[in-house]
């Protein structure tokens, strides 16, 4: 509870003393000088001193040793034995500690700043009902110290009494209403059993008490992001922005959460209101990406080349100079400026898959194997091995992508992403028994993995057998990825394959919208209106996937083309 004997020390030295040595006298510079003294108050104070001095300049053993002699002349100070006791908790010498905490205790059993070590000492140790009980103790001593209450609550916490913790700082609502501290514990416990509704609410509410509590507001805004209400999180950071105009520094983090919503032209605009007010590589690069994502690409490349200029060390703005190059499809120069990229810089790995990225575009995967083979053999990611196994599937060399990603198993052994990889492949090589027993031991790991409850429930729904299954399980991928085209899609399918046709268009037609016409998920709704008899909207669709620019399947189009000429298309 190392987290916690912070607070307890801070406490314990705000919160003064109940015995201190006698009245000042005149301080002795020399040790020899103690035995001079002529009263045992005045050797206390002298040895005191001394080992205050030793404390200050590291030499706690020395400190201890003078405390113990101090204690000697005055063996009743409760301030005495709490000081030693500190000194021994410094040195994690817990069992002594706590005797000396004892000693105060008895000489002043309710003394907070005892009470408050000898709870860290417990907890310390692992006894938090002790440690608990002492906190209600310091509580009922101190009915309005916010910090008791924290302490107590934190302390709950920690030792896994959830509703405990929360009771206290409820109480501490009522007890200390002026402490916004309560409500924003109250939002951190909530976060972590992530019921984000209620943080939320009770960030609010330490805000409505204390109106300048900032951290209180950036861990709201944090909660809205991570929901992905990212407008709610930018408000958020504008009221903030309107009590301190001159947080420059959260422009930045505005731009960031406009890039998380896509929304690039206002993510520029903040970028540059930050980078005008606190400069920085950072932003600059910054806003040479976002110039990416809006394909305004010259000003991107001299973006990039302005940094590189005049750093021409910051590597990062090579590959991203690398990745603009890439995109316009100028790949030699896009090869040559990512190769000036260092191997002991930290953008040389990412450098080294884009290379293998821009020759697997160029249609050469045997050159982007060997790009990523060095790479994979000295620092392996999974990224690294499902690419890898990638550039081998692209030239249909299913049985050595396999074989790999199952070696990459050896290393990662729980690695969801390399098991999907693997079951795909066995898919796509004709072997949907191991495909579905992979896909099945993904969610041994992980039961609420999306991608395969939906590859399962698919499956069957390709096959037309457990199409009850098959529903269930789709219906759950739905329910964590409400908005994902391709799983509507498959409920959409189930539908098909159990003749209610009705509901496999309405379901059809929103997986079209949310996949933006996806030319596979296009041909299962033309599938649904010939079902239905409605030849001229099988038709319609049919053609929409046929021209569209996503088509790369061969099968697929060879399928459309099938489908069209029956229909009479010419």
């Amino acid at each position: 509870m190392k987290k916690l004997l912070i607070i307890f020390v801070v406490l314990s030295s705000a919160a003064g003393c109940i015995h201190y040595p006698s009245k000042p006298v005149a301080v002795y510079n020399h040790a020899e000088q103690a035995g001079q003294c002529a009263q045992p108050l005045q050797c206390a104070e002298t040895y005191y001193m001394i080992a205050a001095s030793k404390q200050n300049s590291g030499d706690i053993d020395g400190a201890i040793a003078n405390i113990k002699k101090s204690i000697s002349y005055d063996p009743s100070s409760a301030y005495l034995h709490l000081t030693l006791a500190k000194m021994y908790a410094q040195k994690q010498r817990s069992k002594e500690a706590l005797e000396e905490v004892d000693q105060a205790l008895k000489i002043s059993p309710d003394d907070v700043p005892a009470l408050y070590i000898k709870a860290d000492i417990y907890s310390g140790q692992g006894k938090s009902a002790q440690a608990v009980e002492i906190l209600k103790h310091i509580v009922e001593l101190s009915p309005d110290s916010e910090d008791a209450y924290i302490a107590l609550a934190l302390t709950q916490y920690h030792a896994k009494d959830v509703k405990g913790a929360q009771d206290t700082l409820k109480g501490m609502i009522v007890r200390v209403p002026a402490s916004p501290y309560s409500y924003y514990y109250l939002a951190k416990i909530a976060v972590d059993l992530k019921q984000y509704k209620k943080a939320i609410e009770y960030y609010a509410e330490a805000v409505k008490v204390s109106p300048d509590f900032y951290t209180a507001l950036y861990e709201q805004a944090d909660v809205y992001a991570y929901l992905k209400q990212y407008d709610r999180a930018i408000n958020v950071y504008r009221s903030i922005l309107t009590n301190d105009p001159n947080e420059y520094s959260l422009y930045e983090k505005i731009g960031d959460l406009y890039v998380s919503a896509k929304k690039y032209k206002d993510a520029l605009k903040s970028y540059k209101m930050a980078e005008a007010s606190i400069p920085s590589l950072l932003l600059q690069l910054k806003i040479g990406m976002v110039y990416i994502e809006l394909k305004q690409y010259t000003s991107a490349e001299t973006s990039f080349k302005s940094i590189i200029e005049s750093n021409p060390s910051f590597y990062r703005a090579y590959y991203y100079y690398g990745i603009l190059l890439s995109e316009n499809k100028k790949y030699g120069e896009a090869v040559e400026i990512l190769g000036e990229i260092p191997p002991d810089d930290d953008a040389y790995q990412d450098a080294v898959v884009q290379i293998a990225v821009i020759y697997s575009n160029q249609k050469d995967n045997k050159k982007a194997e060997s790009v990523l083979l060095p790479l994979m053999e000295k620092n392996p990611t999974a990224d690294i091995f499902n690419l890898y196994a990638s550039f081998l599937a692209q030239d249909k060399d299913y049985k050595q992508a396999i074989g790999i990603l199952n070696k990459a198993l050896n290393k990662f052994t729980d690695s969801q992403s390399i098991l999907y990889h693997l079951g795909v492949l066995y898919d796509q090589s004709g072997d949907t028994e191991n495909a579905l027993s992979v896909m099945n031991q993904i969610l041994s790991i992980n039961k609420d993995n999306a991608d395969a409850l939906n590859y399962i429930g698919y499956t069957y729904a390709e096959k037309g057998i457990k199409l009850d299954t098959a529903e269930r399980l789709i219906k759950k991928a739905l329910k964590i990825k409400p908005d994902d085209g391709y799983i509507t899609d498959s409920l959409g399918w189930v539908y098909f394959k159990k003749g209610l046709i009705s509901k496999a268009i309405i379901t059809l037609k929103k997986a079209v919208k949310l996949s933006k016409e996806d030319p596979q998920i296009l041909s299962h709704l033309g599938d649904a209106y010939l079902k239905a008899g409605n030849k001229v909207s099988a038709k319609d669709n049919y053609t929409k996937a046929l021209n569209s620019k996503q088509l790369s399947d061969e099968k697929l189009k060879k399928d459309l083309k099938e489908k069209l000429q029956k229909l009479g298309a010419k």
